[in-house]
């Protein structure tokens, strides 16, 4: 029995070898950093939030934030009105708790949204709905928010907190901040923005 002569029998030509090419592994594709430019050279653009979709988001922040913030606050303002007590303020005690009540439940939800859209661009309830806060003058694209304009948005939009100590002028101050912080987004149009969103010079944006 005879066999077919191995497929190289003849002379190599110049160059060749029989041994198969070094393998080189290929350079990952290119993945741009979060918030860069697209590679046609834009960052992408996002449509504006609904309203539902902006309602949704703050009622998540409400029950996820408001619960332990007046939790603290009820702490802070009874051992501000013990120590007003031991003092010999005890007639005064319980109205300036309630006026500390409401000046510590400003503050940390003020802190809780700045800081999270100046860090992430979102809040937790907005991060589950797959909002950010934008700059306006991005068109629906990310880009700088100024920590002031941060900070007058969450304020603006907190201010009835600060009237806790009496029911009756909190909620005059919730009506009063109804309809330019909540309400407006429905017939605004095209960014749908609020009261706090034209002050801070903002847009909410879906991302998903």
């Amino acid at each position: 029995m005879s066999f077919p002569p191995p497929w190289n029998d003849g002379p190599a030509a110049p160059g060749h070898t029989d041994r198969p090419p070094p393998y080189r592994p290929q350079p990952p594709p290119y993945v741009p950093p979060a918030g860069a430019a697209a590679p046609g050279g834009e960052r992408e653009r996002h449509r504006p939030a609904s309203w539902g979709e902006r309602a949704v988001a703050r009622l998540i922040d409400v029950l996820a934030v408001g619960i332990p913030v007046v939790v603290i606050a009820v702490l802070v303002s009874m051992v501000w009105a013990g120590a007003q007590t031991l003092s010999g303020y005890g007639a005064a005690a319980e109205r300036n708790a309630g006026i500390v009540y409401g000046i510590v439940g400003f503050v940390m939800f003020v802190a809780y949204e700045t800081v999270c859209v100046h860090r992430w661009r979102r809040t937790l309830g907005k991060h589950l709905m797959r909002l950010q806060v934008a700059p306006l003058s991005g068109a629906g694209r990310q880009g700088p928010i100024p920590m002031a304009s941060m900070l007058a948005r969450a304020a603006v939009f907190n201010l009835a907190n600060l009237a806790a100590a009496s029911v009756g002028w909190a909620l005059l101050c919730f009506l009063l901040m109804l309809v330019p912080c909540i309400l407006w987004p429905l017939w605004d149009r095209p960014n749908h923005q609020a009261l706090h969103d034209k002050i801070a010079g903002t847009v909410v944006v879906r991302t998903g």
